[in-house]
């Protein structure tokens, strides 16, 4: 790392992936002294030029937002937290690739966090997040499968609600895409099933990362909002339960809510959100998996056996290598 600039952290996600985890109990608890974190207007800049990949004028305010702050003189090490820089989370990340490119204009020096999940789970814990704001769906809308098949989607809505292509998610792809660009000594993958298993190790991991010894206190611990269960999900979307037909040009048009009934629709939608994740799930949380139904998870997990041998194994041997004693980087020291 050039001893002439300071220090980068960019955390690139993938959505759903302990995010939450990242930004509250580790990079916001950073001593102010030696980081900063997702800094305004870089960090704002940053959203919008990732989320809108392409857009000159985004990539244009991100180049200077990225000049003020290397021409502050700000020595402290800069860590940036957007998940969207791994690309868009229902398009199976296909333009994490432009996002790449840009990343590696601004940020030539910087040390990459990029957390992983088994796909199945991954897709079931998408579908729920699509519920709390979007169009209730079954999962096998949301998931393209019709007649005992996974199928690519046809339009980035169908039956009015977004979708995704269960089985063209790029996870490795991203991953050797960074450390082809970044060197793979800069690039730490971690697996979110580590952080269940083995939290203590992928900690370890995340603070060399940041270049300290271990990780700050967190505060008192909050409560933290579960995804919904699947007891809820029936009961308070019971159109999850209809059967549709593959969609055709009719159903990828989708029948459309005037935008003014949209508008006076979202506080009621946010009530019944609040209803489910702090009344009904706290009191009784009764899940299964959505994926049970149609061999999914097997279609699924099969599809993507070889790739998920291939992330564990890099992630473990990551993580090994911290096991070992491997020092941490300067910045830290």
């Amino acid at each position: 790392m050039s001893p002439s600039r300071p220090p980068v952290l960019l955390h690139i996600g993938l959505h759903k992936t302990g995010t939450r985890f990242l930004q509250r109990e580790v990079f916001a608890q950073l001593d102010p002294e030696r980081y900063r974190y997702n800094p305004e207007p870089l960090a704002s800049a940053l959203r919008q030029a990732v989320r809108h990949p392409g857009d000159a004028a985004c990539a244009a305010r991100l180049r200077e937002a990225v000049a003020a702050w290397r021409g502050s003189g700000d020595g402290r090490t800069l860590v940036l937290s957007e998940p969207h820089i791994s690309g868009d989370m229902y398009s199976s990340h296909c333009d994490y690739a432009e996002n790449l490119a840009l990343m590696r204009e601004l940020f030539p020096e910087a040390r990459v966090l990029f957390f992983v999940r088994k796909q199945a789970d991954w897709l079931q814990s998408a579908y729920r997040q699509h519920l709390a704001k979007g169009k209730p769906v079954p999962i096998e809308v949301f998931l393209n499968f019709y007649d005992g098949a996974f199928r690519p989607r046809v339009a980035r809505q169908v039956y009015g609600a977004r979708n995704v292509e269960a089985l063209t998610l790029r996870f490795l792809a991203i991953y050797r895409a960074y450390a082809e660009a970044f060197g793979e000594a800069a690039v730490y993958l971690l697996r979110q099933e580590d952080l269940r298993a083995r939290p203590e190790a992928v900690k370890a991991l995340v603070a060399h990362a940041l270049g300290q010894r271990a990780l700050p206190e967190p505060p008192r611990r909050r409560g933290h909002n579960r995804s919904y269960s699947a007891l809820a999900i029936h009961l308070f979307h019971p159109t999850v339960l209809r059967r549709y037909p593959p969609p055709g040009p009719a159903a990828a048009r989708g029948r459309r809510i005037p935008q003014r009934l949209n508008d006076a629709l979202a506080p009621l939608r946010r009530l019944r959100r609040a209803l489910i994740q702090h009344a009904f799930d706290r009191v009784l949380y009764y899940d299964w998996d959505l994926l049970a139904r149609h061999g999914m998870r097997e279609q699924i997990e099969a599809h993507y056996a070889a790739e998920n041998a291939e992330l564990e194994r890099i992630a473990h041997r990551q993580l090994a290598r911290v096991g070992e004693g491997e020092p941490a980087s300067a910045q830290g020291a």
